[in-house]
C-alpha cells in the first residue's frame, strides 16, 4: 500500500484528498489503518502517517497531550509554553546579554528615525506612574506589590514545576529545603537593592551572584535564611573566583549578624 500511495503522489501531489474519489478502495483500507485518528483527520494527515509507517497519534513530550497536525506535518509540542520548556530542557534558549540588548535598542532607534516604526508615545515618567499605581492596586488587594507573590500565585507555580519532574516539598531533604528559602530570598534582594548589590553593573551571565557568608554553613550555624539571603550578605564576583571560593566564608557569623540588624534598625 505504501508504494501505490508514493506512486500516486509523486506524479500529483494533490492526488491524496481526491483518493476517495480515485481509489474508493484503496482509500477505505487506509481510512481503517489510520482509524486511531479522529474522523475529521485530513487525507494527508492519514497518508502521512501510512508513508512514515507511525501507526499512533503523536503526543507532546512536555504535556503528553496529542500536538496537533499543520497542513503537512505534526507540531513537536501542544503549545507555546511547552514548546519554551522544550528549549530550555534541550539548551537552545539564547542569552540576551548585554550586546544583544544594545544592538537590539540601536535597530529600533534606527527604524523609527527611518519611520519605519512609530515612536514610543509613553515617556518613562507615564511608565513609572502605571508601574506605581499597577503596585498600590495589588498591595491594596492582595497585600504583596506583584501578584507572583501571592500564596495561591506561588502554589499554582509549584504544582506546574512539580508535575513537570521538580521533587515534591515532603520528598525534599532539610538541607534543599534551606537552600529553597535562601534562594527565594536572594532573588527577591538582588529586585529590591539590585544597586547596593551590584553597583558597578556587572554582567550576571558572565559573573556569579555569590552569598559572602555561604548558604552551607549558614544550614549547619542554623541561620535563618532570611538573613543569608538578605542583600547585605551578598555580592557578585567573577565566575572563576567563585568556584574556588567554594563554601567559604568571606565574613564571620558576628559580622553577618551585625550587618543584618543594622539594615533592619535604619529602615
Amino acid at each position: 500500500m505504501k508504494n501505490i500511495i508514493e506512486n500516486i503522489v509523486s506524479t500529483n501531489k494533490s492526488a491524496t484528498r481526491y483518493l476517495y474519489k480515485t481509489h474508493p478502495d484503496l482509500w477505505n483500507v487506509i481510512v481503517e489503518t489510520t482509524s486511531f485518528l479522529p474522523k475529521d483527520a485530513k487525507p494527508k494527515q492519514r497518508v502521512w502517517h501510512i508513508l512514515n509507517e507511525v501507526y499512533e497519534r503523536p503526543t507532546c513530550p512536555i504535556t503528553n497531550k496529542f500536538v496537533k497536525w499543520h497542513e503537512n506535518r505534526y507540531l513537536e509540542t501542544a503549545n507555546v509554553k511547552a514548546a519554551r520548556i522544550k528549549q530550555y530542557q534541550e539548551g537552545r534558549v539564547a542569552i540576551h546579554n548585554p550586546e544583544v540588548k544594545a544592538k537590539a535598542d540601536e535597530s529600533n532607534r534606527r527604524t523609527a528615525a527611518e519611520g519605519r516604526r512609530k515612536k514610543p508615545t509613553l515617556t518613562l515618567d507615564i511608565i513609572q506612574q502605571r508601574v506605581e499605581k499597577s503596585k498600590q492596586t495589588c498591595i491594596e488587594r492582595y497585600g504583596v506589590d506583584n501578584g507572583s507573590k501571592t500564596f495561591k500565585a506561588r502554589e499554582k507555580i509549584y504544582n506546574e514545576r512539580v508535575k513537570q519532574g521538580c521533587t515534591p516539598r515532603e520528598r525534599r531533604s532539610k538541607r534543599r529545603l534551606y537552600y529553597d528559602k535562601v534562594w527565594r530570598y536572594t532573588e527577591q534582594s538582588w529586585k529590591d537593592h539590585f544597586n547596593n548589590i551590584n553597583p558597578s553593573r556587572l554582567d550576571r551571565s558572565k559573573n556569579a551572584l555569590d552569598h559572602i557568608y555561604s548558604i552551607q554553613q549558614g544550614f549547619r550555624d542554623s541561620i535563618d535564611p532570611k538573613i543569608i539571603g538578605h542583600w547585605t550578605n551578598l555580592q557578585v564576583i567573577g565566575l572563576v573566583e567563585n568556584s574556588t571560593k567554594g563554601m567559604r566564608c568571606d565574613k564571620s557569623k558576628q559580622q553577618l549578624l551585625e550587618d543584618y540588624n543594622k539594615y533592619t534598625h535604619e529602615i
